[in-house]
Formats: C-alpha cells, sequence, structure tokens
C-alpha cells in the first residue's frame, strides 16, 4: 500500500498531519519531499496572530496607558468573608 501524507517536522518528530489507518507497531518506510515554501495551514482566511504579534500589541498598550495596573487579589473583597451570619444558618 502507497499511501502521500502530508507532516511537519518538530523537535525531532515527524507528526502526521491527517490520522494514518495503520495498525500500531507497524513498520512503514518513509519518503522525505521538502516543500519549496512552508503551507501555511489555516481554517479560516484570516490566521490567528502569533505570540510575538500579541507581545507586540501589549508593549503598544502599556506605551498608552503606562501607569495602569491590574488589580491584585489582595485589592478585590472576598464576597464569602463580608456575608452575614443570617446567609449561614
Amino acid at each position: 500500500m502507497n499511501n502521500s501524507v502530508t507532516a511537519i517536522y518538530e523537535n525531532g518528530i515527524l507528526r502526521p498531519l491527517a490520522p494514518l489507518n495503520l495498525p500500531e507497531h507497524i513498520q512503514v518506510q518513509i519518503t522525505i519531499q521538502q516543500f519549496d515554501k512552508p503551507k501555511i495551514l489555516s481554517i479560516s482566511s484570516n490566521p490567528k496572530p502569533t505570540m510575538v504579534e500579541l507581545w507586540s500589541d501589549l508593549d503598544k498598550i502599556n506605551l498608552l496607558e503606562p501607569d495602569f495596573e491590574l488589580p491584585t487579589r489582595k485589592d478585590r473583597p472576598n464576597p464569602i468573608l463580608e456575608m452575614s451570619d443570617e446567609f449561614f444558618v
């Protein structure tokens, strides 16, 4: 049986992009054919931003609001501690 499957090489492992209909522990022979350009696999025509792009956007936001800080847990009240004793009866 000859079958062609597209895969991505990551961290020393070839990861198929589609399920393989093979029994466990079967030995196969792989022929490598490198694409000229990496194919961008996206379901939508609007790909998701990369982490680098997200961090860049965050840095731009921080430039607009340099003194703004998110509240920490200790700044927020605990509603359980503020409930009256009647609630726990």
